[in-house]
Order: structure tokens, then C-alpha cells, then sequence
């Protein structure tokens, strides 16, 4: 099994124990309101309210990260990852049952039950999911190479239980050349022989002298695994590293051509959910116009030239958030140039909502790369190798380096790890993905991490 397919199957089995927590919760909170067995009755009569309120907590949970790599790498504690997000659907809840007007029932005493119970079923749940991915069957791994990438998976794998990898050895791949046949081929048929079920990762076959490439290709046909270094790399860090990247790498992993299946339903998505939404967004314009206008008396609207989709020039609006007549530069802390409500507009994204009028035109997309400014295209593309592939797809509103790197880039070496996290997306975009950027970005919006 794929170490992308493990996750997504994790990934299922906590959405689905979740799904069985909470209806569960929800029969123990009648049971102790009542203090008998509830009845088939009582039962179906608060199963479908609940079913709705249980969907809406499910989908805070994943805007949460509850199922993403926060709770998968256990950066987070689950208590806190849990409370917040049964706090915020105590909410929800109260407003489901005592402002609407679609259900007969208004909980009190089961509501409550209901949240104490589901949250301490559903933090022990994910305790033992956690167990289980921390001592459960775990595969073993040989890992073979060198440098900074592969430094970088084997601590990232020996410090992280969940991913369920062993590292059994790791060897440098240097090392091997002229010692293979004294003792380099000895210690890999004892590492064989004492472990079932080994993997080999290996950073590069062209590395390796071609003896150990030969006994590889033997052992391949007596069952051994070898696992592709930089597939796992990819799916562990969820981005490309620039020194993976040429022009043989490029041409094999990214497509250029048109994939009707993704790119007709992305637009039919781009163009109804920018009409509905900037449309509702028109609700905040007297307001943040009102708040420009008071703060220094400047334009409302900046509007300006980006590079979009195969290097085609297109004007991008926002409302203003630097000082009339800001030069283009990158943001520093605490940036002078950013007005007093230019800060507050851009940690909650509402200096984004006259993009909606270019994701409708089509210059843009609501996922996609960051659109740069012009004057900084040919700077970056002078000192970034591969930088202008970014402009094979539609800049975005939102994008996948904007949910991984919380703070825009504010140099030469930021902007490496932002077209890192750009290439990954471009290789694997897809609705699925797409669907998850901009979950993660609305738990960004809420947090109002950005700037």
C-alpha cells in the first residue's frame, strides 16, 4: 500500500469512527436524559436534525485539520485541536435548532450531554487511532543515499511514529562505492535476512555503483520493495524540492495539455462560486470603503498589472491596503507602507474580494499560484531556475503555498520554498485537492493568520 493511499485510508477510518462517535453520543444523550433505553420513536425523531448539525461538525473538523497533517504528524494536541472545534459547534448547534424554524425539537439537556459525551468519545477515539498508528504494524526501511533531501526524510521519518515506517539502517550511498563486494553487500543480506518484509528507499540509482545496481535488479525479482525516494519525499512534505526539478523531471510529471474532466468542472465551479460570493461580498463594500476613506482619504480600489496564465498580463483588483503611491516591493514585518486598515483587510483576506470580478472573467482562479507583479517577474525568473512554470495555470485567489507558508515571501529564498509548494500543486492539482486548499484557507481566514 502507497504511503498516499495509507493516509487517505487513515484519513476514511477516522472520518468514519468519527461519523459513529457521534451518533453514538447522540443515543447515550437520550439515554441519560431519559435514563431508559430510548426508543425507536424518541430515536428518529432527533436522527435527521442531527444528522444535518453532524455534517456541518464534520466539515469543521476538517477545516480544523482534525483530519489533515496536523493530527497525521501529531504536531497538535488533539485536546485543544478538539475543544475548539466543539466550541465552535456548540455554537452552531444553538443556532441550528433555536433560530431556525425547519425542526419541531429545541435540545437543552441533550444538546449538552450530547457535546460532553461526543467530545470525550471523540478524543479517546482519536487516542487510540493514534496507538494504533504509533505501535501498530509498522514497515521496515532501509534508507540509501545522500545529501540535505535525504538527511531531511530519514530525521523527519525516525522522529515521527504515525507515518508507519521503521528505519531499520541508513547508508551513504558514498560509501558504498568500493565496498560493496568487502562488506557493503554482507551487511545488506544480513539486514535482509533478520527483517521480513524490508523496503529499500533510495535516493538515487545513479548514484549507486553499478554492482549494487545490478544485485537491486536481482533482488527485484525475489519479491524486494523498492520504494521511489522522491515519491515519498513528495507525499510526506507536500512539496518539490527545486533540486528534484530539470527538464527531464519537468516534461514527465507536468502536463501542459488540457484534461477536460478537471479543467471544465474547475471553471464551472470558478464561475458560479464567484458570482454567488461576490455577490455576498457586496454586503462588506460600504464598510470597507467607509474605512479606507476615513483612514487616509486615498483611492478605495488598487488596481494593477500580474502575470497570468502562459505569461498573459491582466488587471488585478483589490482594495487598497498601502500608502498611496507604494512602490512594488516585497512585505517586511511590520511594512510601513501597509495603512492602519490595510492590515486588518489583509490578515482577513477581505482586500481579496474584488478578485472574485477577475476569477469571473477568467484572468484568474479561486485555487491556483500567487499572480506576481510584473516588476518582479523578471527578477525572479533571473534567479529562480524554472520559476515560469508557474504560468502554465491560471493564477489563483488561493493557492497551496498560501496554506503552507502563512507569511508571503519576502525573498529570493522564501519564494524557492513558495515555487517548492507551486510545482507540487501543479503536478498533483486536482478537485479533490483544490476542495482542500480552500477549506484550509478559510481555517486561515478565521484565524486570521495571514498578512
Amino acid at each position: 500500500m502507497g504511503n498516499k493511499v495509507k493516509q487517505r485510508f487513515f484519513i476514511f477510518l477516522i472520518l468514519a469512527g468519527d461519523l459513529v462517535v457521534l451518533y453514538f453520543s447522540l443515543w447515550l444523550a437520550l439515554l441519560l436524559r431519559y435514563l431508559k433505553l430510548p426508543s425507536q420513536k424518541l430515536f428518529q425523531e432527533h436522527f435527521w436534525p442531527f444528522s444535518l448539525l453532524f455534517i456541518v461538525w464534520l466539515l469543521v473538523f476538517y477545516i480544523a485539520d482534525l483530519y489533515g497533517r496536523s493530527f497525521y504528524l501529531g504536531k497538535k494536541k488533539i485536546l485543544g485541536l478538539l475543544l475548539k472545534s466543539q466550541l465552535t459547534n456548540s455554537v452552531i448547534a444553538v443556532f441550528f435548532f433555536y433560530l431556525s424554524t425547519f425542526y419541531d425539537i429545541t435540545p437543552k439537556t441533550i444538546l449538552f450531554v450530547d457535546l460532553v459525551a461526543s467530545f470525550a468519545l471523540l478524543l479517546l477515539w482519536r487516542l487510540f487511532i493514534g496507538y494504533l498508528l504509533k505501535f501498530g504494524l509498522k514497515k521496515k526501511l532501509v534508507l540509501i543515499g545522500s545529501g540535505a533531501e535525504f538527511e531531511e526524510l530519514a530525521e523527519c521519518l525516525a522522529k515521527n511514529d504515525r507515518y508507519g515506517f521503521r528505519v531499520i539502517a541508513k547508508i551513504d550511498s558514498r560509501e558504498l562505492s568500493g565496498t560493496w563486494e568487502k562488506n557493503g553487500r554482507k551487511s545488506v543480506e544480513e539486514l535482509i535476512a533478520k527483517n521480513h518484509d524490508l523496503a529499500f528507499v533510495v535516493d538515487s540509482m545513479e548514484d549507486l555503483p553499478p554492482e549494487v545496481i545490478s544485485y537491486f535488479y536481482d533482488r527485484m525479482f525475489l519479491g524486494q520493495e523498492f520504494i521511489d525516494f522522491q515519491k515519498l519525499y513528495q507525499d510526506i512534505f507536500q512539496y518539490v524540492p527545486l533540486s528534484f526539478v530539470d527538464d527531464k523531471w519537468l516534461l514527465a510529471n507536468i502536463s501542459s495539455g488540457r484534461d477536460n474532466l478537471y479543467d471544465l468542472p474547475k471553471r464551472l465551479v470558478d464561475i458560479i462560486f464567484s458570482l454567488v460570493s461576490g455577490l455576498i461580498s457586496l454586503v462588506f463594500y460600504p464598510f470597507i470603503i467607509l474605512a479606507i476613506k476615513i483612514n487616509d482619504g486615498g483611492p478605495v480600489f488598487f488596481v494593477n498589472e500580474r502575470i497570468g496564465q502562459k505569461n498573459k498580463v491582466f488587471k488585478q483588483i483589490k482594495f487598497r491596503t498601502m500608502c498611496v503611491n507604494a512602490k512594488a516591493s516585497w512585505i517586511k514585518k511590520d511594512d510601513k507602507q501597509i495603512t492602519r486598515i490595510g492590515s486588518f483587510l489583509r490578515r482577513t483576506r477581505l482586500d481579496e474580494l474584488p478578485q472574485f470580478w477577475n476569477v469571473l472573467k477568467g484572468d484568474m482562479s479561486f485555487v491556483g499560484p500567487r499572480p506576481d507583479f510584473i516588476e518582479f517577474t523578471g527578477l525572479l525568473e533571473s534567479k529562480i531556475p524554472y520559476y515560469n512554470i508557474r504560468s502554465l495555470i491560471k493564477p489563483g485567489l488561493t493557492g497551496w503555498a498560501q496554506t503552507q507558508q502563512l507569511l508571503p515571501p519576502r525573498s529570493v529564498e522564501e519564494t524557492q520554498k513558495r515555487l517548492a509548494y507551486d510545482i507540487y500543486y501543479i503536478k498533483n492539482r486536482s478537485l479533490f485537492l483544490d476542495i482542500t486548499i480552500i477549506l484550509q484557507t478559510i481555517r486561515t481566514v478565521l484565524s486570521t493568520s495571514g498578512t
